[in-house]
């Protein structure tokens, strides 16, 4: 805030290592969080630059002078009582606010109209001088933004209602004695303690059982209150969750926190240093293992996520975001990949790869957040499993199988990737290196046959969804297959993304449902057995291991529907792994070759042959090096 000499945030190599191998020191975390404080306050330097430009566009009163105004309240307030300004800057919805505003600014800022008047956008510049005036106790008055009755206080929480339009104003008074909102409706005291509820204040909620971290960017905290939480819509009102809603959302996560104390003290950390905001997100608890959580660029330190069905998950998935964050602040000060490999350089659908934990395509970048989110998952997994007993166990051997196969897969591919840059390369690297370690880690069969099943699954649908082999090359395979001569050489697949054939996955559900609840698993294929749609009995029975009642019940399904790629891709799968043929194994492999020879047979007039005799002719190709001229 004050003047002083710029510095440049340095990545040391033995800190990439550290973190590429899951081991980032408190130096290193010290660094990313200033490099992102760094950032915030160059983004809020941009915005004072742009204030003259954006107050011609605005018919409020007084919009650029009181931003100004506010500005220089807070750098006199930064000289005297600093922790009151940190605190309020790290807010992680500040930096969503100026980013989002930055670009309304630059004309950038997407496709639909702002939903806040640009004087309000603006004067959110007030609000946080008013907060951190609040906090140091600094006599002031200011005229903030209220959006729905409520004003903002960044760093504490929301006041009122103090009015009943959709957009007005309302004073802040600060003296000595505490703090008064008020609005054209009514007037609202804060508490001397800002972490208390009062009569039209709601706070963030501490996350219980756990100490706010040192210094002024305290927390955890539980947002469902200020207005700038969501990624997607903003601004918006305080959410409606109750008390024992609320307190249930507290109690897991803290839970999760004691977790990782115990289990993985590297990753708490990581989580305590990186993470000081939680937004519930609107998605039914979740069952099987389905978590709805998310990190953004435009907020460092905030996750938003569904509620996770129980303490372990939790933790799982705080690692998770906690990656996400760790890896957007290093991006901010290290290029990993080089322009364009984001998949926003126009690099087209060639630039997309198989990330196995997505139904769809991602670029370099977004399978580099996979890769290292992920690992950091596989890593608390694999811990985890010495930890647990019984179907907790089961669960655990299964989720760090799972894993281990994918991010193996995964970072294999995007080693190979020409975008990464010597940096990136250097981090993938380390990563490949940590995974590499785990191969030959012992994991009990049933996990791991289960763990190998649902990962050629994924992988096989992939491939059936979003590849596909070219015209001409289907046909001349159509055509000899017609002739009865042996299958010229498979061509490679090229990229054909296709979002709408994506479906939920109910496979790794049913999965994780039959390793933590065996009876609750056993109840519903009963359930399903009676009449159930014979896809939904198939992956029961396939989840189940049994391997005969899946193979009936796949070709009940290929029957009803014979052109589903999926109901093919199972009934391979049925088959055990050690009996299968060159047919099977191919429609694991090129499930879209097959696909697109049986459809060019058609087109020719010769029908739809079964998919495994066309796999098993193709397959042959394959089996047979002779046949391809070696």
């Amino acid at each position: 805030m004050t003047a002083a000499p710029l510095d440049v945030h340095r990545v040391p190599r033995e800190s990439l290592r550290a973190m590429a191998a899951g081991d980032t020191t408190e130096a290193d975390l010290h660094l990313l969080r200033s490099a992102q404080r760094s950032q915030l306050l160059l983004i809020l330097r941009a915005l004072l630059d742009r204030l003259g430009e954006a107050d011609r566009h605005s018919r409020h009163v007084g919009g650029a002078a009181a931003a100004q105004e506010a500005w220089h309240l807070l750098c006199a307030i930064q000289q005297d009582v600093p922790e009151a300004v940190e605190t309020v800057l790290g807010d992680p919805t500040v930096m969503a606010w100026a980013l989002r505003l930055l670009r309304r600014l630059g004309g950038a800022a997407g496709p639909r109209p702002p939903a806040a008047p640009l004087w309000a956008d603006l004067g959110q510049f007030q609000s946080l001088a008013a907060a951190a005036a609040v906090r140091a106790q600094v006599p002031a008055v200011l005229r903030v933004p209220v959006h729905r009755g409520m004003v903002w206080v960044p760093g504490a929480g929301v006041a009122g209602p103090v009015a009943r339009r959709r957009w007005s104003e309302a004073e802040v008074r600060v003296e000595r004695g505490g703090a008064l909102v008020r609005g054209e409706l009514a007037e609202v005291r804060l508490p001397g303690a800002l972490t208390e509820r009062a009569t039209g204040w709601q706070p963030l909620r501490l996350v219980h059982g756990d100490t706010p971290a040192a210094g002024p960017a305290a927390g955890p905290w539980l947002d469902t209150v200020t207005p700038y939480r969501d990624f997607t819509r903003y601004p918006s009102s305080p959410g409606r969750a109750g008390e024992r809603r609320l307190r249930l959302w507290q109690d897991r996560l803290a839970g999760a926190y004691a977790l990782l104390d115990e289990e993985s003290p590297a990753d708490a950390a990581a989580l305590r240093a990186l993470v000081r905001t939680f937004v519930p997100r609107p998605f039914r608890t979740a069952r099987g293992g389905l978590v709805a959580s998310a990190s953004s660029l435009d907020a460092f330190g905030v996750v938003t996520l569904s509620l996770p069905y129980d303490t372990t998950q939790t933790a799982a998935v705080l690692v998770h975001e906690t990656r996400h964050q760790q890896l957007n602040a290093l991006q901010s000060i290290l290029r990993l990949v080089e322009p364009g490999g984001d998949g926003l350089g126009g690099t087209g659908a060639d630039r997309l790869h198989y990330a196995p934990w997505r139904s769809d395509p991602r670029p370099v970048l977004g399978l580099l957040h996979g890769v290292f989110a992920f690992a950091g998952v596989a890593a608390f997994w694999r811990t985890h499993r010495a930890h647990v007993t019984g179907p907790d166990a089961e669960r655990a051997d299964f989720e760090f199988a799972v894993l281990r196969e994918q991010v193996q897969e995964a970072v294999t591919t995007l080693a190979a990737d020409a975008a990464l840059t010597e940096a990136g390369r250097f981090f993938v690297d380390g990563i490949a290196t940590l995974v590499g370690g785990w191969q030959q880690d012992d994991v009990p069969s049933g996990p791991r046959a289960l763990a190998r099943h649902y990962c050629a699954l994924r992988r096989a649908v992939w491939r059936a969804r979003h590849l596909e082999i070219a015209r001409p090359s289907a046909e001349r395979l159509a055509a000899a297959w017609a002739a009865g001569q042996a299958a010229p050489e498979l061509p490679p697949p090229t990229p054909h993304p296709r979002p709408d054939l994506i479906r939920p996955d109910t496979f790794g559900p049913l999965a994780r449902h039959r390793l933590s609840a065996p009876g609750g698993f056993a109840r519903r294929r009963r359930e399903e057995d009676k009449g159930g749609d014979p896809a939904r009995r198939a992956e029961f029975a396939a989840v189940a291991g049994d391997a005969d009642e899946a193979a009936l019940c796949y070709a009940e399904w290929t029957e009803l529907d014979p052109h589903d790629v999926e109901a093919w891709i199972g009934a391979a799968l049925a088959v055990p792994e050690p009996a299968r043929g060159p047919g099977a194994a191919l429609l694991l492999d090129r499930p879209e070759a097959v696909a697109g020879v049986r459809r060019a047979v058609a087109a020719a007039g010769g029908g739809f042959p079964a998919p495994l005799d066309l796999a098993t002719w193709l397959g042959a190709t394959v089996d047979d090096p002779a046949a391809n001229g070696a």
